[in-house]
């Protein structure tokens, strides 16, 4: 008799607790009694979700059920070091897509980067700059503002100035739960209109936060892209 999808992971996830440590993809594969292909297609569905937890070493692929909850926190200005480090790989992945971006030129947006957000920690309302914790880590952050003006009628309008999250953690959802959680705490402040600026990535910012019941107004700038976990 075959197996649904959902007793599929069940049986993968039974197996890893049962085993209680790391498990080869062919390992697991001879326990739940399915190919390595199809197993191996489950487990990336699986660590999409968040619900195991991938490890590599060499070129074998070990398995774990993951325990671990992203945690959503507000920022402190104690965070602006891991937030730098996760600036630092942003801009190494984007050096891949934009070669001619000059070392000096880099080091020069980092430094902007840092005093624009320690001026936003100590500045912005807590409540609208949260950071993504997983094991006592940061691995994203968002970081939005309130205008109480929206074409001089005093309409209260909100926009996002960072939405990032490091690419080692982007399969977890991580930055549609910032999202949701920093769109929150604006609709409680009144807030129904987010602004952005169309540019090379608006199309999909403008879908997340549209997904999210927001009204866009595409006039603001956008200054990080939205990564893959942010459209789960």
């Amino acid at each position: 008799m075959s197996r649904s999808r959902s007793q599929v992971e069940d049986s993968i996830l039974a197996e890893l607790r049962k085993a209680a440590k790391e498990l080869h993809t062919e390992e697991l594969a001879a326990r739940v009694h399915l190919t390595r292909h199809t197993v191996s297609k489950y487990l990336q569905v699986m660590n999409a979700k968040g619900t195991v937890r991938l490890r590599r070493l060499g070129n074998a692929k070990l398995w774990q059920e993951s325990t671990t909850d992203v945690v959503v926190r507000p920022l402190q200005i104690e965070d602006l070091s891991q937030m730098i480090d996760i600036e630092k790989v942003l801009q190494r992945q984007w050096r891949e897509e934009m070669p001619n971006r000059s070392e000096r030129a880099l080091k020069s947006e980092l430094k902007v980067f840092q005093k624009t957000m320690e001026h936003h920690l100590q500045h912005t309302d807590p409540q609208l700059r949260l950071g993504a914790e997983l094991e006592g880590t940061l691995v994203g952050y968002i970081i939005g503002e309130i205008r109480l003006w929206e074409f001089g009628v005093g309409v209260e309008v909100g926009w996002i100035n960072v939405l990032a999250v490091d690419p080692n953690h982007q399969q977890r959802g991580i930055g549609r739960q910032l999202g949701e959680a920093i769109l929150d705490n604006m609709k409680d402040k009144g807030v129904q209109r987010i602004r952005t600026l169309p540019d090379s990535y608006s199309g999909e910012m403008i879908a997340f936060f549209r997904s999210l019941g927001f009204q866009i107004i595409p006039m603001l700038p956008m200054e990080k892209r939205l990564d893959a976990s942010g459209k789960d």
